[in-house]
Formats: C-alpha cells, sequence, structure tokens
C-alpha cells in the first residue's frame, strides 16, 4: 500500500473504554520520524481495535439551519403570547399604532383625500356630502354622538376604526380633533362661470371674494361667518386652502354650506359680476387717510353683492369695486380681526 493510497482513506481513530494513560515524555525519549511512527505497533494502524472503541470522524456539521429554526420557534411563541395579550377582542380600544390610508406616520397622502376632525365638522360633512367620506377614526367615548354614521359605514362596507385620542392626535397632527377624524374626498371647486349660471335665477345673492388670507383660523372664521348669514359662495385663488383641516375644524361645518369657486383672475372675475348685476363692496382692514371709504352705516346694499375682503391692501381691487368702506375704531383698537370685521359687515348686509 503505497503512502498516496493511505492518505485519501478517510481519518479513523480508535479509543479504549478503559481510562487513558498519561503519558510523560522523559528526557531519554526522541521524537521519531514518521516512517518509525508506521513500523510502531503502538500506531493506531497496526493495534488490534474493538468494534466498541471505533471512532469515526467526519466533517464538521453545519448547526447553523438548527439554530435558525430554534430562534424562528422562539419569536413565534413569543409573538402568539404578545397576540393574545394585546388582542382587540379583550378591550375595546386598540394600542397598535393606526394610520389613514392617505397620511400620516409613513404613509404618502393621496391627492384628492383630505382630513375633517372635531365634532361639528364631521357631522356637516355627514350631512351634505356623505358619498365623499372614506374612512373613520373615533374613539369610544364619542361612538354614541355618531351611531347614525357609524351604522351607514357598515351598510356601505367602508371602514371606520375605534382608536384612542392619542392615535387620533397622531393622525391629525393636533390635540383639538373632539376624538373623531375623517377621511373625506376634497371637494371639487366650482368656476365663476359655472357659479353665475347655476345661480342666475336667484333674486339675492352674496358672494364674498377672500384675497390674500392665508391664515386657516382667520380663513376658517370668514366661512363660519358666511355661513352663519346665508353667502352662497367664496371666491379664492387658491381654493385648497379650504380642504385645511384646521380651517375646516375653526369653520365648525360652515365649508359644507358654501360653494367653492377658483378665480386665478382677480381683476376679470370682478368685471364678470359687474355685467352679471352684482355690486362690488370693497371692506379696508383698517381705516386709512389715503384711501377714500366710507363708514358701514352710511352704505346701501344692492340685492346682489360681492364682498372684496383682504388683509394686505390691494389699490387695484379697491379702484375696481363699486364701494369702499371701513369700520370706525378708536386709538385704543383702530381695526377688528378680518373675521370679526366681515361677520359685522354681513350683518348689516342681511338687515
Amino acid at each position: 500500500m503505497n503512502d498516496n493510497t493511505e492518505k485519501s482513506k478517510p481519518t479513523i481513530f480508535y479509543a479504549k473504554n478503559s481510562e487513558p494513560k498519561k503519558h510523560s515524555r522523559s528526557a531519554k525519549e526522541k521524537p521519531s520520524g514518521w516512517k518509525g511512527q508506521r513500523k510502531d505497533n503502538s500506531s493506531p494502524f497496526n493495534a488490534k481495535r474493538d468494534h466498541n472503541d471505533r471512532i469515526e470522524t467526519f466533517k464538521p456539521r453545519n448547526d447553523k439551519s438548527e439554530f435558525v429554526k430554534k430562534r424562528f420557534t422562539v419569536e413565534l411563541n413569543q409573538s402568539q403570547s404578545a397576540i393574545a395579550n394585546d388582542s382587540p377582542w379583550q378591550k375595546k380600544v386598540r394600542n397598535n399604532d393606526q394610520a389613514p390610508t392617505f397620511g400620516y406616520d409613513g404613509y404618502r397622502q393621496r391627492k384628492e383625500e383630505t382630513l375633517v376632525y372635531s365634532e361639528n365638522s364631521c357631522k356637516a360633512v355627514f350631512k351634505h356630502r356623505r358619498i365623499a367620506i372614506v374612512k373613520l377614526f373615533i374613539t369610544q367615548e364619542m361612538t354614541y354622538q355618531f351611531k347614525d354614521l357609524i351604522d351607514w359605514l357598515v351598510k356601505q362596507r367602508l371602514g371606520y376604526d375605534v382608536v384612542s385620542s392619542e392615535q387620533i392626535s397622531k393622525i391629525t397632527q393636533t390635540q383639538h380633533h373632539g376624538g373623531v377624524c375623517l377621511i373625506v374626498k376634497k371637494r371639487v371647486p366650482l368656476t365663476l362661470l359655472d357659479y353665475l349660471e347655476e345661480s342666475s335665477d336667484k333674486d339675492h345673492d352674496c358672494i364674498l371674494a377672500i384675497d390674500d388670507v392665508n391664515n386657516p383660523h382667520n380663513l376658517g372664521g370668514l366661512i363660519r361667518s358666511a355661513a352663519f348669514y346665508g353667502v352662497n359662495g367664496v371666491m379664492l385663488r387658491q381654493t385648497n386652502l379650504l380642504d385645511s383641516g384646521s380651517a375646516m375644524r375653526v369653520a365648525e361645518g360652515g365649508i359644507e354650506a358654501v360653494a367653492a369657486i377658483k378665480s386665478d383672475d382677480f381683476i376679470a372675475s370682478i368685471d364678470m359680476l359687474k355685467q352679471h348685476g352684482y355690486q362690488v363692496v370693497a371692506l379696508l382692514p383698517c381705516q386709512s387717510k389715503s384711501i377714500a371709504s366710507s363708514e358701514l352705516h352710511k352704505i346701501r346694499f344692492n340685492k346682489k353683492v360681492a364682498l372684496v375682503i383682504f388683509q394686505q391692501i390691494n389699490m387695484k381691487l379697491i379702484n375696481n369695486a363699486d364701494v369702499t368702506l371701513h369700520i370706525q375704531g378708536n386709538e385704543n383698537m383702530p381695526a377688528l380681526n378680518i373675521s370679526v370685521a366681515t361677520g359685522i359687515l354681513l350683518s348689516n348686509l342681511k338687515k
């Protein structure tokens, strides 16, 4: 048997059942070479072996797959126990993070949808355009006030979730949500020509033309006053401001009661309103000595009126208006908030 044949064989070791002897190399013993070990009878290849003393060695076993299986089993058991302890069937309010299908916390907002929150705003949406509702988030305490809405959602097979107040705060990004939040489709604004065609048979009409009012709270206050005094339409350059959750919350549902009119050119829109018999009235945010204006009680209004409201004085709009007026103040407070001043003007207009 040659050396190459011996090397190609698997390595086999033999051990006895008896306790192995402790070998100690004395000073006289010298290590022998490889040839000497092969001729020695103590070599494992020449000694007599017992079948029970045979130990075979193989390639090292890869235990990675078994480790992965054990780890997966442990994690599965932990997740099942966590689900059992946090089951939504055991409590009414879920603690798992939820977000609207379009919105916040990692979700991308859909362009055609927006958020509506607060009690009166959500009730107004359900009253005027319930077909636009996509989903409802509500706390357990508010479910009894929206029983009709929940029943309608169930019949329409639309989703609603009973969640905690903290989860609605994450969705709406505000603490002033009132425990209820709706995902709704945005309204499609009208053009001024379409609005005039729809209201051509009206003897009395009032349009609120809002220019350069970007604060959602002021805008919501304006819309609330407009809805309170029966204004039929609100004209803006950016009608998407009416889809702001803050504006709708301050408006308390008033946005649903007025038509949104989009105008890219206010000067051209004012000329069109004049051609259709509207009296254009510009309200100054405060009295100015350089601008000729009249006090409110001295003005007589026509049956069809378009009120132009702005925070920053726009001389082009003032020059195109039929009447310019102001509300007289005093030295301590020369001007009112724009929404408050508009409410006073609308109250006199109604009289």
